[in-house]
């Protein structure tokens, strides 16, 4: 009796995965890709292998549901299957910036602003050209403004870097000497002005400031420390455009539209996650928005950080509570980690090459910088169970300072080596660490890195070696000895590459060559494989993100986020990486940019903010 009753049980276990199986082969793709070269990045391991190189894939929904050869795939398509012929061309998982702004690099975004507002909301203007028609032009543009704009109508012009991304150095000189308060003040008496540099840095005068300070209120002087500093003398600051712009500005609707636009934007260069710290609460409600109206083309995992409060952390009820909501939100946006502090700068353990060098120098960790708050912020935070992601951060010395706060508070909190290597701790630049003894620390401690390979393209690894020396230069993005000690790094752009002819693809040669604007080669023996640098790009950002199970790689129940190139990064010759085009941009099996061109060959509608609002994209 037994075993026929155990007999009897197996059949019935047998008939149900037999009928779920019937039912799941019946369930026909929406989408199928074929005829392509499809690399899955589907080896998670820290080297430089990409795992499978396959043809085709199918998609049900938002997921995909196999990958394989054509005659497999293929045979899977139903009457309502939307089948495309890749024609041989390479499919990547998507791109992923894990520490970008856009809520910054949106707004000076020429192609989405003259979108979004017109001179009936308030005055924009902006200046791409060389910097000394910058400087001749500038004043016929603010007189042309102001002479445009209602009294008490807010001005806005913005003075970029240029195509190359090349003149920042000398735009931003202009910032408080030839364009300053004193000027705007007399030029435009009767309306708040803004000068906006084309990555940070601005110029306010007095009736700017008075605006965004009464917008807050009483809330201001309970900051810990001046957002504005010496802001309200000078007129001058780096990034403290954001209180401005994303809380005082612009109106709910507007900010909404100009980062939905954003997103799309960003979908252009094949990125299909972008994290960031959204800093203000302005920016939080605005992305939370346009998540509710399922109006994200892209998925934002965010870092909270509110930085003129880093005593929030002192409360122990706050530390708590942000822990157990990392990691909370939708497929879209979720919380990622927390940020409690200041920036981390510059901070070495080199001597310099100068005594200028180590003046310019800020411990943003160190007990002496404003009595420790910043160093008890994140050990509270740490203590409390949350996660580190977001942060800035460039030389050594700031690294040994966090390894140490969030060794200390784990083994305050009883944390096992293993529930701290759960955090996944992340830090993010790379601009000057880590050292080579601090490499075995992070890995020990379960940490991955960020990097922003703009760094080294726009020359400041150049500079790197004239303040510090050699030694440091090989501490500059150390993308090869994080590769062969076992350690994830991930990609970041950081940098407004909207109103450039930069892509994403910038970013990733820098890294492969170490080459920067001019073709100089900074610490050769850190540069890595183009194998590698793809999957900083994709799986690792997964990992980034905490989202390894679902996003980084094309497999058989992850989210279809993935991205068609017009030729194939992994054998085109090195320099010709500069020139690929993202074609096609999928996130969640949707298309969110699609050029002309292969719109029409696979029968359907271009898409995407590039395409729409005339960028580059929008002739290919």
């Amino acid at each position: 009796m037994k075993t026929r009753w155990i007999l009897r049980l197996a059949v019935t276990a047998w008939v149900i995965w037999a009928g779920e199986g019937l039912l799941r082969a019946q369930q026909t793709p929406d989408t199928i890709l074929y005829n392509g070269k499809i690399v899955t990045v589907d080896n998670h391991e820290v080297n430089e292998q990409l795992g499978t190189v396959t043809q085709a894939l199918a998609i049900t929904g938002d997921t995909i549901v196999a990958v394989g050869d054509n005659s497999r795939i293929r045979a899977m398509a139903g009457p309502s299957t939307k089948s495309i012929d890749l024609r041989g061309r390479t499919v990547v998982p998507g791109f992923s910036g894990t520490h970008d702004h856009p809520m910054d690099w949106d707004t000076i975004n020429p192609f989405i602003v003259k979108k979004v507002v017109s001179d009936d909301m308030h005055i924009e203007r902006f200046l791409n050209v060389a910097p000394d028609e910058a400087l001749q032009q500038f004043p016929q543009v603010l007189e042309e403004a102001v002479r445009t704009a209602r009294p008490g109508q807010w001005i806005r012009i913005s003075l970029l870097y240029g195509k190359e991304y090349r003149w920042g150095s000398q735009i931003m000189a202009f910032f408080g000497r030839q364009i300053n308060k004193q000027m705007l003040d007399l030029a435009a008496p009767d309306n708040p002005v803004e000068i906006r540099g084309g990555f940070i840095g601005l110029v306010l005068n007095q009736r700017a400031i008075e605006l965004t300070k009464a917008h807050y209120g009483d809330q201001w002087d309970k900051f810990v420390w001046n957002p504005y500093g010496d802001i309200e003398n000078t007129g001058t600051g780096a990034t403290a455009y954001r209180w401005l712009e994303q809380d005082v500005l612009y109106p709910p609707e507007v900010l909404q539209e100009i980062y939905r636009l954003g997103l799309s934007w960003m979908a252009g260069y094949g990125v299909t996650l972008n994290a960031s710290g959204l800093y203000t609460p302005g920016a939080v409600a605005a992305y939370r928005a346009l998540d509710q109206g399922g109006k994200m083309a892209i998925r934002v995992p965010w870092s909270w950080q509110w930085r003129p409060r880093p005593d929030f952390w002192s409360d122990p009820y706050l530390p708590e509570v942000m822990a157990t909501m990392v990691g909370s939100g939708s497929d879209h946006l979720w919380l990622n980690g927390l940020w409690p502090s200041d920036n981390a700068s510059s901070c070495s353990t080199l001597p310099g090459t100068s005594p200028e060098v180590k003046q310019r120098e800020v411990c943003h960790f160190g007990s002496d910088f404003r009595d420790g708050e910043n160093a008890v912020a994140l050990y509270n935070m740490v203590k409390a169970g949350g996660r580190l992601a977001g942060i800035h951060t460039e030389a050594d010395k700031d690294i040994d300072l966090i390894l140490d706060i969030i060794e200390k508070a784990s083994k305050d909190a009883g944390m096992t080596l293993d529930q701290i290597r759960a955090k996944r701790h992340v830090y993010d630049h790379m601009g000057m660490s880590p050292r080579p003894d601090q490499i075995p620390r992070i890995k020990n401690l379960g940490m991955m890195t960020g990097g922003y390979n703009m760094f080294l393209w726009e020359g400041a690894g150049a500079q790197v070696l004239k303040d510090y020396g050699e030694q440091a230069a090989q501490w500059v993005q150390p993308r090869k000895s994080l590769l062969n000690a076992g350690v994830m790094n991930s990609v970041e752009i950081d940098r407004p590459i909207g109103y450039t002819d930069l892509t994403y693809f910038t970013v990733l040669y820098a890294g492969i060559t170490r080459k920067d604007q001019d073709g100089r080669i900074i610490a050769p023996s850190e540069a890595v494989s183009r194998e590698a640098m793809l999957k900083s790009a994709t799986i690792w950002g997964g990992y980034y993100s905490k989202r390894e199970d679902k996003l980084g790689s094309i497999e058989p129940g992850k989210w279809a986020d993935l991205v068609v190139l017009d030729r194939d990064y992994l054998t085109i010759p090195v320099d010709d990486i500069l020139n690929i085009r993202v074609l096609m941009t999928m996130v969640g099996g949707e298309v969110v940019h699609l050029v002309p061109s292969l719109a029409r060959e696979i029968g359907m509608p271009p898409a995407g903010a590039q395409v729409e609002l005339g960028g580059l994209a929008a002739q290919w």
